[in-house]
């Protein structure tokens, strides 16, 4: 008995020395710095001041979805020796956190790395405008002409100021002050936009810094002379600090139909309850289209 107990023993340790004892790979990593970011030098694209919070990472050769990844980043990559990836530039779509989003307006950024396990390897993506964007609407506020200067309530006083630095986000801003004697403002940019309402990708980019609600419409026209639809649509929570935010305007423009044909934006605000004075700054107002293939 004792001996059969013996062969049985030394058979399971055959078998278990025998088994392939699989290793957890060991991965290598990559370091992703935040965006750099090109624009045309001619100054036809406006600021290359963006908020890209966010990097989209794929291998090419698998076809792989790595992860979203909140920049800088350091990830894992189970790979070794050349590989191909493609980092697109993220946003916060709408602002939102909750909804981050690949911003197709901008270049996906593409490198081939060699990698080697436990090693950590460092990219700076870079990523520029794609060809095919339509610049609608480009407002920096720089010099002396000043396209956001429609005032729409002509029942009240709307002063449009210009700030300088430390104020302002660079160069010159504009901005709104409101008190007591003028509560209130509704100011619109005086240049027409032929936007599309067919589902055409429309994004209006802008920074803002603001002490009250800051509200957003389209203004739709039917022809130039015609009297405009108004659709406020979007809010702008205060902010104490320079934001950027990319507002998508598509479904906003589909709603209005086809036979609206020319579109101005609309800002407006009224002085928080409570308070006697509120200022509201903007700057680097673009309007854009990536049109369907």
């Amino acid at each position: 008995m004792k001996k059969i107990e013996l062969y049985l023993f030394v058979i399971v340790l055959f078998f278990i020395g025998s088994c392939d004892i699989k290793k957890e790979p060991i991965p290598a990593y990559i370091h992703i710095k935040p965006f750099n970011v090109n624009v045309n030098i001619n100054g036809s694209q406006g600021t290359k001041e963006q908020q890209i919070t966010d990097a989209w990472v794929s291998d090419v050769v698998t076809g792989d979805f790595l992860g979203v990844y909140e920049l800088p980043a350091t990830l894992p990559i189970i790979a070794e020796g050349n590989t191909k990836l493609v980092i697109a530039p993220g946003i916060l779509e709408n602002g939102i956190r909750v909804t981050p989003n690949m911003y197709s307006l901008l270049t996906e950024y593409e490198t081939e790395i060699d990698l080697t396990p436990n090693v950590i390897d460092t990219i700076q993506p870079t990523t520029q405008y794609d060809s095919r964007v339509f610049f609608h609407y480009t407002e920096d506020f720089e010099g002396t002409n000043n396209t956001l200067d429609e005032v729409i309530d002509t029942t009240i006083f709307t002063e449009i100021n210009f700030f300088e630095a430390p104020l302002a986000f660079e160069g010159s801003s504009i901005g709104f002050v409101l008190d007591e004697d003028n509560p209130k403002m509704e100011v619109a940019t005086s240049t027409f936009m032929d936007l599309p309402t067919k589902g055409d990708f429309t994004v209006m980019e802008m920074h803002y810094k603001n002490e009250g609600i800051l509200q957003i419409a389209l203004l739709g026209y039917e022809d130039y002379n015609s009297s405009p639809a108004l659709t406020y649509f979007f809010a702008l929570n205060p902010q104490s600090d320079w934001n950027k935010v990319y507002i998508d305007l598509t479904n906003q423009l589909v709603g209005f139909g086809s036979r609206f044909k020319h579109f101005k934006v609309l800002f407006g605000a009224q002085i928080p309850s409570g308070k006697t004075t509120s200022t509201y700054l903007i700057d680097n107002i673009k309007v854009l289209e990536l049109p369907d293939d």
